[in-house]
């Protein structure tokens, strides 16, 4: 990934009393969410600013992925994949699901994304709806857990 200023780059858990930051970053760069205190939020910094973020929502056993969101004037780096990647030790365990634009699809099916079958939960499906009848351009996709094959 460049890197033309040659900083350092980190991943980590938002801390609570830091939320404030991450709703500002939002709001600067185009987002319209915001988190919640009861979201699970990882951002990507350098030693200057925040890259990119995402937060995770807990729904019931399930989670979903909210708030990916790059800064405005550093997308197509590569810094979603990598706080994706960075992350994956939260999410990567759990049945999680997200509502992507329909152009990144391709992006969340490199993470291990997929479009869900049937089984995914109604409420989920309704607001998926709810989204579209909006006119947002969004998909419902299922993170889907590597297969443990053990008998």
């Amino acid at each position: 990934m460049p890197n033309p200023n040659n900083l350092s780059l980190s991943i980590s858990l938002v801390p609570e009393c830091e939320l404030f930051r991450l709703n500002r970053f939002y709001k600067r760069n185009g987002h319209k969410g915001k988190v919640d205190t009861g979201d699970t939020a990882f951002w990507l910094q350098d030693e200057k600013e925040i890259l990119a973020a995402v937060r995770f929502t807990a729904d019931g056993d399930i989670l979903l992925l909210r708030g990916l969101w790059v800064h405005k004037e550093r997308r197509g780096e590569g810094l979603g994949s990598m706080l994706l990647t960075g992350c994956r030790h939260y999410w990567g365990k759990h049945t999680c699901f997200c509502y992507p634009y329909n152009h990144l699809e391709a992006f969340y099916a490199k993470h291990g994304f997929a479009h869900p079958d049937e089984q995914a939960p109604e409420h989920l499906i309704r607001k998926l709806q709810s989204y579209q009848q909006r006119g947002e351009q969004v998909i419902l996709m299922r993170h889907q857990l590597p297969c443990d094959c053990r008998m």
